[in-house]
């Protein structure tokens, strides 16, 4: 495992790029001139897995090394291979509570995570749910039967350098609430902000950016090193297409 006296907290070698494939196979692409997609992919779902509901995170790999050196700092970490490929636990004790743990089925280019209280005993059967396949552009993960694994709506994010964090969700399964007024129409779809409120704290911008095009919904939210120009964040969106490409 990488630390960080090796390595610093954004000086990754993430794989970055402007497309990145969703567990159920669709693709989603980032359009716009001089588009910095050095930072890297990640997507979110829910997963209905032996009767229980749990949430999974596509990551890119080396993303549990990087949670173990600067988030969630394990106590132990076990390691086998998995299925052509390498199951890992990292386990935090917590004094008097169960302890928690992330697992992470990682591949080449990508690891699906999950986390939980308790013991990780059996964790490899949440795995065996579904059929991993790895691949160069994201992590498909398909559920063997109807009865293992039942998959929710996914939620892609991308990290876009000096500008947020972008969420993206499809039209239709979106949580993005998207406003039932005229927004400021761009090249590519229809803008809208959103005040943060008190969620407004440590970031350097106080209002989200929700963008609709005619395939996805994206809203970007910045971070605190991000640029607290408001005008630089709705000129970026003013020339972005984000295209969600069905399977």
């Amino acid at each position: 495992m990488t630390r960080s006296q090796e390595r610093g907290r954004y000086d990754w070698p993430w794989r970055g790029g402007p497309a990145f494939v969703a567990p159920d196979g669709s693709q989603v692409v980032l359009r716009r001139p001089a588009l910095d997609v050095s930072r890297p992919w990640s997507c979110g779902f829910i997963a209905l897995v032996r009767g229980a509901r749990r949430s999974f995170t596509v990551a890119e790999a080396g993303a549990f090394d990087w949670h173990a050196t600067f988030t969630t700092i394990p106590d132990q970490v076990l390691r086998q291979p998995y299925n052509a490929a390498e199951l890992i636990v990292g386990i935090r004790n917590t004094g008097d509570h169960p302890p928690d743990y992330r697992a992470a089925w990682r591949g080449p280019w990508f690891e699906l995570h999950t986390r939980a209280a308790g013991s990780p005993d059996g964790i490899s059967t949440v795995f065996d749910a579904f059929r991993l396949t790895d691949t160069p552009l994201g992590l498909l993960a398909q559920p063997r039967s109807v009865r293992q694994a039942q998959l929710e709506p996914v939620r892609v994010a991308k990290q876009i350098p000096g500008i947020g964090y972008l969420t993206i969700e499809r039209p239709g399964a979106s949580q993005i609430s998207v406003p039932d007024f005229r927004g400021h129409l761009t090249q590519h779809g229809e803008l809208w902000r959103e005040p943060l409120g008190t969620g407004a704290q440590g970031r350097s911008r106080s209002d989200a950016l929700v963008l609709a095009t005619p395939t996805a919904i994206s809203r970007l939210v910045a971070g605190p090193a991000d640029t607290a120009d408001p005008n630089e964040a709705l000129a970026f969106l003013d020339n972005l297409s984000v295209i969600w490409e069905p399977a």
